[in-house]
């Protein structure tokens, strides 16, 4: 069955929209997460109505006009922590998915679970919070580009595209194109409604299993799906 192929450009590191200075440095890299900490900190304590530029850069220790050198506003400084939390994501999904690939027994692992730890990977990432907490990750979504969220959800099948051909695991098909686009785009919109509505479900374990059953039906060999 033909596989989706990836996505050469998707893949290359994606600069912050709307820096006004890219941090080449450490020094400035270390400003960078000091201000986001700060401005996740404010959030989680004061909500989105609680924060503005003055208040990130007075918790963060650095002047205003520190702040501006790398966002012009709010909104900016929001978006570049949310492409931080992307990459999180997919570095987080590359390491378990590499892993895996160079495990000698991974055909002999439960197909089932393996997708479940994926699925786990993305709901904490992009939802109930792994390295940015759900008030942050849902003032991410409100402020989404829809440009670099379809560019993240490439980024992610075509990791796992390569991930399924590779392993060859004898319970999980190698998906089609098709198969591919619905079930990451079905998986990760799902989370972001989840997110912007503030859905009691997220965090439960109701929640993310209906997610593994939906993968589980796409992506298990028909002899195997029909008796799981």
């Amino acid at each position: 069955m033909a596989t989706a192929k990836p996505d050469k450009a998707a893949t290359k590191p994606q600069a912050a929209p709307g820096l006004r200075r890219q941090p080449s440095q450490a020094r400035a890299q270390q400003t960078m997460q000091t201000l986001f900490k700060a401005a996740a900190q404010i959030l989680d304590k004061e909500g989105e109505g609680g924060l503005t530029t003055n208040k990130v850069a007075a918790a963060a220790g650095f002047s205003i006009g520190t702040l501006y050198q790398y966002f012009p506003s709010k909104e900016v400084l929001v978006r570049a922590m949310a492409t931080r939390g992307q990459e999180m994501v997919l570095q987080e999904l590359g390491r378990y998915l590499s892993e895996l690939e160079t495990l000698p027994e991974v055909r002999q692992l439960d197909g089932r679970e393996l997708l479940a730890k994926a699925v786990r990977i993305l709901v904490r990432g992009f939802a109930t919070g792994k390295g940015l907490s759900q008030s942050l990750i849902h003032l991410c979504w409100t402020l989404e580009k829809p440009e670099e969220t379809a560019s993240a959800v490439r980024q992610v099948a075509d990791r796992l595209a390569i991930f399924f051909e590779r392993i060859d695991h004898p319970a999980l098909q190698t998906p089609s194109p098709a198969q591919m686009f619905v079930l990451t785009r079905s998986v990760i919109g799902t989370l972001r409604s989840a997110s912007l509505e503030k859905s009691p479900l997220l965090g439960s374990p109701a929640f993310e299993e209906v997610l593994v059953q939906m993968a589980w039906a796409l992506l298990a060999r028909q002899h195997l799906s029909h008796t799981a």
